[in-house]
C-alpha cells in the first residue's frame, strides 16, 4: 500500500510539472522538474517589469572596506532614457544629486560644492564591474542584468529556482577545478589556492574577455522572476552579487521591495542594500538638474 500511495503521488507531481510548463507560471512547490533554457529565458522576458516612468523613495545602506554609511534616496527614471537620484544622508539636507543617461553620468557633490560629467568609470569602480544604463536600471527594478538572448545558457534546478548559467568554457574549468557542485557557491574564488595557475593564464591568453565572465541567473519558478544573480569576471577575479527579495505586486507584476548588491576582489568586498518605502509608476515629472557656476569639477 505505502509503495502504491508512493506511486501516485510521484505521478500526480510530474502530471502537474508537464501541464504547468504549458502556461506561464508554474504552480509546484518541490521539487522541480528540469525545462529547457529556451523555455526558461523566454519566461524571463515575457515577466520583465516595463513601465513608463517611476517615483519612488528608498533607504539605502553601504558597507565598504572603512566606510558605512545609510540614507535616503529619491529616484525618478523614464524607461531607457534616465535615471535620477537626490541623496539625503541621516542629517536630512540633500547632499548629492545623480543623473545616469545612456552614454553620460552626471554627479553633483552639494557638500564638497563639486561635480563629475562623464562616462561610466565612476560607477564600475563602485560596482567592480563595466556598467551600463542597462544593467543600472534593470538592477534597479529586478529584471535581468546582462542577460543577452544571444548567449548560449545551460540549465538546470537549485530547490526552488531553475538556474540558468553560461556556458562555461572547458579551460576555465581546468584552471578553477569547477565542478557542478561548485557552482552552487556566491563566488568561484572563496578559495584562490585551487587556482591553477598555468591553466589559469592559459585560459586568459587564449579566451576572449566575453568567455572570462560567467553569469548565473536564478530564476523563481512560481512567476519567474529573477531572485539572485550571480557574475563572475573570471579576468579579474571579481565578483558581483545581487540579491532581491520581499516581492509585491506592482501593475499586475512581482516587483522586489528589497535588493542587496555585494562587490568581492580578492582582497575587499562591498555591500549595498536598497529598500524600497514607496515606489509609484507613469507619472509626470520633473529632473531637476543644475550645476551652480562655483562648482569645480570632481579630481
Amino acid at each position: 500500500m505505502k509503495r502504491l500511495i508512493k506511486f501516485l503521488a510521484i505521478s500526480f507531481f510530474i502530471i502537474t510539472a508537464l501541464s504547468g510548463c504549458k502556461t506561464k507560471r508554474v504552480t509546484q512547490k518541490s521539487p522541480l522538474v528540469n525545462v529547457s533554457s529556451n523555455f526558461i529565458l523566454d519566461q524571463v522576458v515575457q515577466s520583465e517589469f516595463e513601465f513608463g516612468t517611476i517615483n519612488a523613495k528608498l533607504q539605502a545602506s553601504v558597507d565598504a572596506p572603512n566606510q558605512k554609511n545609510s540614507f535616503k534616496i529619491n529616484m525618478r527614471a523614464q524607461s531607457d532614457s534616465l535615471i535620477w537620484m537626490s541623496i539625503t544622508p541621516a542629517l536630512g539636507i540633500e547632499a548629492a544629486r545623480l543623473l545616469i543617461q545612456p552614454d553620460t553620468l552626471k554627479y553633483i557633490d552639494k557638500l564638497k560644492n563639486q561635480y563629475f560629467i562623464g562616462d561610466y568609470s565612476l560607477l564600475d569602480s563602485v560596482f567592480r564591474y563595466e556598467t551600463r544604463f542597462s544593467f543600472m536600471e534593470n538592477l534597479l527594478i529586478g529584471n535581468p542584468v546582462e542577460l543577452l538572448p544571444e548567449e548560449k545558457y545551460s540549465a538546470y534546478v537549485e530547490g526552488l529556482n531553475y538556474v540558468l548559467q553560461t556556458k562555461v568554457k572547458r579551460k576555465i574549468k581546468k584552471a578553477f577545478d569547477i565542478s557542478k557542485g561548485d557552482m552552487v557557491e556566491d563566488t568561484l574564488y572563496t578559495d584562490l589556492d585551487v587556482v591553477k595557475e598555468k591553466k589559469y593564464e592559459k585560459a586568459i591568453d587564449k579566451l576572449s574577455e566575453e568567455d572570462l565572465i560567467i553569469k548565473r541567473y536564478y530564476v523563481r519558478a512560481d512567476d519567474f522572476r529573477i531572485s539572485r544573480t550571480i557574475i563572475d569576471d573570471v579576468l579579474y577575479k571579481r565578483t558581483i552579487v545581487i540579491k532581491y527579495d520581499d516581492y509585491e505586486d506592482l501593475d499586475g507584476v512581482p516587483f522586489p521591495r528589497k535588493i542587496s548588491i555585494t562587490a568581492t576582489t580578492p582582497t575587499e568586498t562591498t555591500r549595498f542594500d536598497l529598500e524600497y518605502s514607496r515606489i509609484r509608476t507613469n507619472e509626470n515629472q520633473g529632473y531637476p538638474f543644475k550645476i551652480p557656476s562655483k562648482y569645480e569639477p570632481l579630481r
